[in-house]
């Protein structure tokens, strides 16, 4: 068999193997590339940052918005990113905002240090507030709605008895409101969470669980104001 016949037969079966690999692989998150391992490290440990009191006010929904938006769908300049170090510094860039991430994995440390032209302190004093940044609703939400639902005994009792189903919590999942006080989204297995959700002008409570890629709703409550 000459040099090009062995070449078309090679292309032939490089592509049925890619095709292969995609078929196989497509559903499945690449978990154990390097960009993917930091920001799902970053994720499951609170995120800390050093700020003047003066500005403490700022770190609102709409400044954790920005900075989630770009740790969840921005890329990691390495180039720019310092790695040799036990505390690793981590650049991150999206639609022109860049965030920067001092992360420890030895202690699970992770500490927010610039978001574009404006940096944080490292340390602590007087005149700071070292506090954490919390998902902000929307990103929580993008990052929950993937997730494989369940619903335990209890919950679906709960739905009964205030006359609601399942497709009124799917329908109204955009507006959960993450009471972040009540919730434990840090713990390494099966994190909780406590959330505000408004269905027909009432607001209601729920309590889920998150284990392997699924969320489990466990309970239910109507908030009265």
């Amino acid at each position: 068999m000459n040099f090009i016949n062995r070449l078309k037969f090679y292309l032939v079966g490089f592509i049925l193997g890619l095709f292969l690999v995609y078929s196989l692989f497509n559903d499945r998150e690449w978990n154990w590339l390097p960009e993917n391992k930091i920001k799902n490290f970053l994720l499951v440990n609170p995120i800390k940052i050093n700020i003047e009191k003066s500005e403490v006010i700022n770190i609102n929904e709409s400044f954790s918005k920005k900075v989630f938006d770009i740790l969840l769908n921005g890329n990691i300049l390495f180039s720019k990113s310092e790695t040799k170090t036990d505390t690793k510094n981590y650049f991150f860039e999206y639609n022109n905002d860049t965030i920067s991430i001092d992360v420890s994995f030895n202690d699970s440390t992770c500490r927010f240090t610039s978001f574009n032209n404006q940096n944080f302190s490292r340390f602590q004093s007087v005149n700071h507030i070292d506090t954490n940044i919390y998902m902000d609703n929307f990103n929580f939400y993008k990052v929950v709605e993937k997730l494989k639902k369940k619903y335990s005994k209890e919950f679906i009792n709960d739905l009964e008895n205030y006359q609601l189903n399942k497709l009124d919590i799917e329908n109204n999942f955009k507006t959960i409101n993450v009471n972040w006080n009540k919730s434990n989204g840090f713990m390494k297995a099966n994190p909780f969470y406590t959330v505000k959700i408004n269905i027909e002008g009432l607001d209601y409570e729920i309590s889920m669980e998150k284990g392997n890629k699924k969320i489990r709703f466990k309970r239910l409550k109507k908030i009265n104001h």
